[in-house]
Formats: structure tokens, sequence, C-alpha cells
């Protein structure tokens, strides 16, 4: 059971996950290729093999904490999902010569202090670079989808009870703790709900019908994509074709659809 842990707590589990699934494959990678080396009557030291394998899980260590930044940054509703995909194309050469970098620094140390060379480019530089590139690239990929994964069930908002409600919404490494009351309205930003308190606004992915039935009956729903603190609003105006505007103590004016007129009186 995790429902009882900090979202950074279950994330960082989840994450020690992915780590150790990595360091499993690796393992039986080395292995089969050890097999496969000598069956071909190859007489290769298994400390090569290891130490390949095992600075090539060091140097994808060091490019995790990368994607997972980078899934963060790169996402919607911060953009729109065709560029977000664009730019995570785009960000698999850099990481993936990040890799190819540490992986033969990594490697030319642990061979010179074996007594032995290391030799990246042995069929070529350009040859080399681009097979590991593609392995790398569908590893990005992976990593990137899990991390996705990871970050989103880590980030669901919960409302605590007690004389002063509040709505805890958790934003990468910053978790968010909004008195219910300080809230003026909420409007939904694709897979997200865009919260709007005291000038500031957050983002957290939500729909905003789940989140509706979360604040309560304090809220009001205006339009389908908005909601209102009912305590905030100054004054509510009817206009011609039924449609109203809603302005908020903070003077913010919003727009509702008459379908929803009777919710605010």
């Amino acid at each position: 059971m995790t429902s009882g842990l900090s979202p950074r707590v279950r994330q960082r589990a989840m994450v020690a996950v992915v780590v150790l699934f990595a360091a499993i494959q690796g393992s039986v990678n080395g292995v089969s290729r050890l097999a496969d080396v000598r069956g071909a009557g190859s007489d290769v030291a298994g400390w090569m093999v290891a130490a390949d394998e095992a600075t090539s899980l060091a140097a994808w260590l060091v490019c995790m904490a990368v994607i997972w930044r980078l899934v963060k940054l790169l996402r919607p509703p911060r953009m729109n999902w065709p560029v977000a995909f664009a730019l995570h194309l785009a960000a698999t050469v850099p990481v993936s010569l990040l890799h190819i970098g540490l992986m033969v620094l990594l490697r030319e140390g642990i061979y010179a202090l074996a007594g032995a060379e290391y030799d990246f480019a042995f069929g070529g530089l350009w040859n080399e670079m681009f097979y590991e590139y593609r392995k790398d690239a569908p590893v990005y990929g992976l990593l990137a989808i899990a991390f996705a994964g990871i970050q989103w069930v880590t980030k669901a908002p919960a409302v605590t009870g007690g004389e002063a409600p509040v709505l805890t919404v958790q934003d990468g490494t910053a978790r968010h703790r909004i008195p219910l009351d300080s809230v003026d309205w909420v409007e939904a930003a694709g897979n997200y709900a865009s919260i709007h308190w005291q000038g500031r606004q957050v983002l957290h992915r939500t729909t905003l019908s789940a989140l509706a039935d979360q604040l309560g009956s304090g809220f009001a729903r205006v339009h389908r994509s908005r909601l209102v603190r009912r305590s905030a609003i100054r004054t509510v105006e009817t206009m011609p074709s039924g449609d109203f505007i809603v302005t908020l103590d903070t003077g913010v004016e919003l727009r509702g659809s008459r379908r929803y007129r009777d919710a605010v009186g």
C-alpha cells in the first residue's frame, strides 16, 4: 500500500523500480553477449563485458535525471502534443551524445586501470555513434513514457478537511496547500485545471468535473470550462442572449453560459 506515502516518496519508489529493471536488463544483456561472443570462438574477458554494461547503466542514470526534467518541461498544457513530441524527438540527439560521452569516459578509465585499451571508434567514429543512437533513441522514448506516467499518477490533488479545508496540489517538486476560501476561480486547460487564487495560478492534471466534486457546494459552475467560488462573486450581469458576466471581488470578470445561469442565483 502506498496511499499513506507522500507524492515525492512514491515518485522515488517508482523511479527506483525503473532503475532496478534497467540494472536487471543490463545484466541479462551482458550474460547473453558474453555467451554469444564466446560461442563464436572469440576469447573476451568477462570483466570487459561487465564493465561495458555497468558503464552504460551509469551513464543512463545521469541521462535519466535529464529526461525526467525534460518530461516535466516539455508537456501539455505548456505546449500542444505535436510540439512536445517534436521537442522530445530532437532531445534524443543531445541525450544520446551525453550517454555516449559519459560511457566512453568511464570505459577508458576502467580499461586503463586494468592495463588495457578501449577503442570506441574501431568501426569508424560516425558509424559507432549512429549505432549507439539507434539504441539510445528508443530507450529515451520508453523512459519518457515511464516518467510521464510516474509524474501523472503521483500528482493527484486532495481536499483535506478541518476548520479550514485546503486543496493540496503537487506541482513538480512544489506542493501547494491552497485554502478553499482563497480560490477565486478555476478554468479547464486541456487535461489540466488552472486554479486561480490570490493573484496566483497553478496547473494540475484533473478534469473540471472531478475537481467540482472535490470542491463541493461552495463553488458554482458558470460555464462548461469554468468554476467560481460563490462567496467571491460581487455582481452577476445577465445579457440579452441569456449569457452573463460574473464580477469577482478581485475585479476579474468571467463570462458565464446561460445554461448555468441558475447556479449563481
